[in-house]
């Protein structure tokens, strides 16, 4: 054993005594104790409500299409531990991060405690939010000191309780652990268990039923300071563990259970923005599955009917680069035709991996959506920046509009302000909420003045 070898035995035997809470970020593996449990069994003790986080890397590529191996594998395991030890903290308080762990060769748990209303039986609307924008800096940031990792990689989040009536049922803390990550990893791969089912059949009743809802987050026109339009954003049952998009349209896809939910979707928003008088125009998400749909179109037009004072003309539909097109000659002959019809189209996240630039070459959209990925620190990262203004100018050439997404630092926004980006979507200019009538739109005044003076500093 050479001596490099022995001081590092020692480190790791001199960990032994430390206390759990030193130990909660990616702890050896000691056969005597494991801290995050015990810090975990602390927390349920205590009577505080206690949720898992899974984040999970994933290719981009098909099986067949894979180019990394085990030493990239090495390497994103690497930069991830180290981003996610330290973007967790930055997150949650010492008082809320139990602990993070990681658990096979792509799948890294957080364990942290929060506030649950008596009426919210999943995970709150808040901590749901703070989980996702750690899924996002924990993405960005792996991509920015490891650049294959966007190549390569996408990473997807899944968020459950750890069951407090479990425990008080006196439940071994590791099996309960156990439990919960094999439920959001269930969730996570459509790996069918009884939660799983059980959760097919909560889905079941809510398309049923049609208790979805739909918010609306504006893209302001970064020329003018006005809205420009909205993208219509949805949500489940606020109690239950299909409340957030993600969660929702991921199930319902390994469900086959996606066209159906977006027929749904398309008719409540439709419903809102009329009844709303909404006049700017509107995207709508919809995967290529439901595109191809023989009777997608003839639903649309449908709810055009029941709605006069809306047109095709009003509504841009969303193409989202994280589901697969199969045939782009058939996608673009699809398109065609809801084009002769007056829709319009945006290829959304684009900038998230290699097809984004075949998409736009082939499928000619009128606008283009920049990822968030992109967006994010792009301040900080020149190789940002210039990829920004690479998407910017093709654009430009083939007039298209652009609109970055997930804008929500100044600075952010001051760079798209030089690159003369148009529009920009994202919580520095509003977060989602209902839509509004347009009488109760003055609180964009501010947000207009704000853009305009922005702009101008920029400018000068």
């Amino acid at each position: 054993m050479t001596a490099t070898m022995l001081l590092e035995r020692l480190k790791t035997m001199a960990k032994a005594f430390l206390p759990d809470r030193r130990l909660n970020a990616f702890p050896p593996d000691f056969t005597i104790r494991r801290p995050i449990l015990s810090l975990l069994r602390q927390c349920l003790g205590r009577g505080e409500a206690c949720f898992l986080a899974l984040y999970r890397w994933e290719s981009k590529f098909d099986p067949e299409h894979r180019k990394h191996g085990r030493e990239d594998e090495k390497r994103l395991s690497a930069a991830s531990r180290r981003q996610l030890a330290l973007l967790a903290r930055e997150q949650f308080g010492k008082r809320e991060l139990i602990g993070m762990d990681q658990y096979g060769p792509q799948d890294y748990v957080v364990l942290v405690s929060a506030t649950q209303d008596p009426d919210e039986s999943f995970v709150p609307v808040s901590l749901f939010r703070r989980l996702e924008l750690l899924r996002h800096a924990f993405e960005g940031g792996t991509a920015a000191v490891l650049s294959e990792a966007a190549e390569q990689w996408q990473l997807t989040g899944t968020y459950v309780p750890v069951s407090s009536a479990s425990w008080a049922a006196d439940r071994d803390a590791a099996t309960l652990f156990k439990e919960t990550f094999d439920f959001a990893l269930a969730l996570a791969t459509g790996a069918v268990t009884p939660q799983v089912i059980e959760a097919r059949r909560q889905l079941d009743e809510i398309l049923a039923e049609g208790r979805i809802s739909v918010l609306a987050q504006p893209i302001m026109d970064l020329r003018s300071g006005d809205v420009y339009g909205w993208e219509i954003l949805t949500r489940g049952p606020a109690a239950s563990v299909f409340h957030m998009p993600d969660e929702l349209f991921r199930f319902a896809g390994q469900s086959k259970l996606l066209s159906k939910l977006e027929f749904i979707v398309v008719r409540h928003a439709l419903d809102e923005i009329a009844s709303r008088r909404i006049c700017e125009p509107v995207f709508l998400n919809v995967t290529p599955v439901t595109l191809a749909h023989p009777l997608f179109m003839a639903h649309l037009e449908q709810c055009l009917e029941r709605h006069p004072s809306l047109s095709a003309g009003q509504i841009v539909l969303e193409i989202t680069e994280r589901h697969e097109i199969h045939d782009l000659s058939e996608m673009s002959r699809i398109l065609d035709r809801f084009r002769e019809k007056g829709y319009r189209f945006a290829i959304d996240d684009a900038g998230s991996g290699y097809s984004s630039l075949q998409w736009i070459g082939e499928l000619m959209p009128e606008l283009i959506k920049i990822d968030r990925s992109v967006i994010q620190f792009v301040d900080r990262y020149k190789v940002k920046e210039s990829l920004l203004r690479a998407i910017v100018t093709a654009a430009g050439e083939m007039s298209c509009d652009v609109v970055a997404e997930g804008v929500e630092r100044e600075e952010e926004a001051d760079v798209l302000f030089r690159l003369n980006v148009s529009m920009g979507q994202g919580y520095y200019f509003a977060r989602p909420n209902p839509l509004l009538h347009e009488h109760e739109r003055g609180i964009f005044q501010e947000m207009k003045e704000r853009i305009q003076s922005r702009r101008g500093l920029v400018a000068s």
